[in-house]
């Protein structure tokens, strides 16, 4: 099974454990649970503490390698809920 790292604890978990995080058209990250947005993605646990560590430290600047949006960082986490239930839902 793929691992990843979460980039706000930096725990290495199954890829299936985290959520995949990625810029959509406009430059805004997103967390995409179909895991089809185009180009780099990052991954975090669906824990609101690491989404604010991983904020806190531009650590998704440096892994999606551009500047990002990331917009309101509650929209954010619901955004980040949302797609952990979603996966979580499908049984993996």
């Amino acid at each position: 099974m793929p691992e990843r790292t979460c980039l706000g604890c930096r725990s290495v978990l199954p890829k299936s454990a985290l959520v995949r995080l990625a810029l959509d058209g406009e430059g805004r990250l997103r967390a995409d649970s179909s895991g089809r947005l185009g180009g780099r993605g990052a991954y975090i646990c669906p824990d609101k503490g690491c989404l604010a560590a991983a904020l806190k430290k531009n650590a998704f600047q440096r892994a999606l390698r551009s500047a990002t949006h990331a917009g309101a960082p509650e929209a954010l986490w619901e955004e980040i809920r949302g797609a952990a239930a979603c996966i979580s839902g499908r049984g993996r």
